[in-house]
């Protein structure tokens, strides 16, 4: 996840650690300095597996709270944002749509005539 995309934001609401991932020529790499963790993997959820192990020895613990990787880049970034804009004129239209007195079924079938394909 990237961006602000709300389920990051629950996960760490939840206990979780978010750490932000980026792609360095053929790894992802985190450094969530934060957490004193820097740790890189061929897969994300190798990132996010070799994290959550040095979370669990920073913390001198067994375990440690659930890590979640939030990969970044410039396009998910812009996939993100056109998420967002998506999801705004969504709730514009079904708002418009229900101000007219249009029933939910009639607006359900109007919104998903405008989804991709």
């Amino acid at each position: 996840m990237t961006g602000n995309d709300p389920r990051a934001e629950l996960a760490a609401g939840e206990g979780a650690v978010v750490v932000p991932a980026v792609r360095l020529e053929r790894r992802w790499i985190t450094r969530a300095d934060a957490h004193g963790v820097v740790v890189h993997g061929r897969t994300l959820r190798e990132l996010q597996a070799s994290a959550q192990q040095a979370l669990a020895l920073r913390l001198g613990t067994p375990t440690a709270p659930p890590v979640q990787v939030r990969p970044q880049s410039p396009e998910l970034d812009a996939l993100a944002e056109a998420r967002l804009r998506y999801d705004t004129a969504l709730r514009h239209a079904v708002q418009t749509l229900r101000a007219d007195q249009s029933s939910w079924t009639d607006i359900t079938q109007a919104a998903l005539c405008q989804g991709p394909g």
